[in-house]
């Protein structure tokens, strides 16, 4: 059986590694001990009991293939290098090293222990103060503002953004519907107002940002301006380019400078579609059957290339029950509203489904 390595823990490189457990000998490639189901971070926030559910082991992961943790150090087309100097040979690589994000929505370092208390200080820092500032009016800043509002309506909270609306990128008709629905809820919005400078751009501080009478004097700042790219790993791949938002160029067959059997997918990779988790049911099903079909003798050329959603699909609860999303369906998308929302992120935020996923359908020992 031939081989094929995963390089990526996340979101994008589980799935894929599940995806060809059945046809391949897989190698996922991960530095951390546990895979951080960091889209439940955010309400973790305001309830960090959530942390022994979303910390989950990778070994029941899969059933034929094989999880082994390292930092891979060196890639090529035939195999990956790790710190430790071992190199793993294999018919297939694939690159799914994801993005960084302050603290503490992801982890700034390899290991989940420290992750998990950083967030629980974070929490205690949350129920000190009362008035509570989020610098970023995307995806992740809306949801948080949410979480805090709704678990403590008596906080002041203040949400910044430089843009002239939230969620920059996406219609006015979402943001004008998370808008309202954090407004009533007592969110303070301060919209195209910019944050030149934070004490701290990867974590929260108590401090000040003096962006207006509302924000001054001490408050706790959450950082939340959008993920970076991981992309170092690439840099050993001739010919490697990066785009605007540095997630490195691929081909029509997710390949980086179209190298020989070297495929990337994920938040690193400019596959056309956004670092959002919709994007990769798109990308994981026709990444795993582009593969087998090559690994079955198929020439890459004769297979479909990728095509990304042909709109950004996003789900953006605001607390359990409140939110607005948009379904990457039909041409331009189909925005639901609150009830649709909970159902499919908001109440649960997909941990049941990632447990199940891990073999793991209670809390993670």
């Amino acid at each position: 059986m031939k081989r094929v390595i995963v390089v990526g823990g996340g979101y994008a490189g589980t799935a894929l590694s599940r995806a060809l457990d059945k046809v391949a000998d897989v190698h996922l490639v991960e530095a951390r001990d546990r895979f951080v189901h960091n889209v439940a971070a955010i309400r973790s926030v305001v309830d960090p009991s959530l942390l022994d559910r979303i910390l989950i082991p990778y070994d029941r992961l899969l059933h034929r293939g094989r999880v082994r943790q390292g930092t891979v150090t060196g890639v090529s087309a035939q195999g990956v290098r790790l710190a430790d100097g071992e190199h793993i040979e294999g018919d297939i690589v694939v690159l799914a090293t994801g993005s960084r994000y302050a603290s503490p929505f992801k982890p700034q370092g390899d290991s989940t222990e420290a992750f998990a208390d950083e967030l629980r200080a974070v929490h205690a820092q949350l129920e000190s103060m009362n008035k509570i500032a989020i610098v970023g009016g995307g995806a992740v800043g809306v949801e948080l503002a949410g979480e805090i509002s709704t678990a403590y309506p008596g906080k002041a909270v203040t949400l910044v953004s430089g843009s002239p609306a939230l969620m920059p990128g996406y219609s006015d008709k979402l943001a004008e519907t998370l808008a309202a629905q954090l407004r009533s809820k007592g969110v303070s919005l301060q919209l195209n107002t910019r944050v030149d400078t934070l004490a701290s751009p990867d974590r929260p501080f108590a401090g000040s940002l003096d962006t207006g009478p509302e924000e001054a004097g001490t408050q706790l700042v959450f950082p939340a301006m959008g993920a970076r790219p991981v992309t170092t790993v690439f840099d050993q791949i001739p010919g490697v380019s990066r785009d605007s938002q540095g997630r490195v160029v691929l081909d029509a067959w997710l390949r980086p400078a179209g190298a020989q059997h070297l495929f990337a997918l994920g938040d690193a990779a400019a596959t056309g579609d956004p670092m959002t988790i919709v994007a990769i049911t798109r990308q994981v099903p026709w990444l795993s059957k582009t593969i087998a079909a090559v690994l079955a003798g198929r020439p890459l050329d004769s297979l479909p290339p990728y095509r990304p959603w042909p709109m950004r699909g996003i789900l953006v609860p605001i607390g359990p029950s409140d939110g607005a999303s948009v379904l990457p369906v039909l041409r331009n998308g189909v925005q639901v509203g609150k009830w649709v929302t909970a159902r499919l992120k908001g109440r649960e935020l997909f941990i049941p489904r990632y447990l199940k996923e891990f073999g793991y359908d209670g809390a993670t020992q």
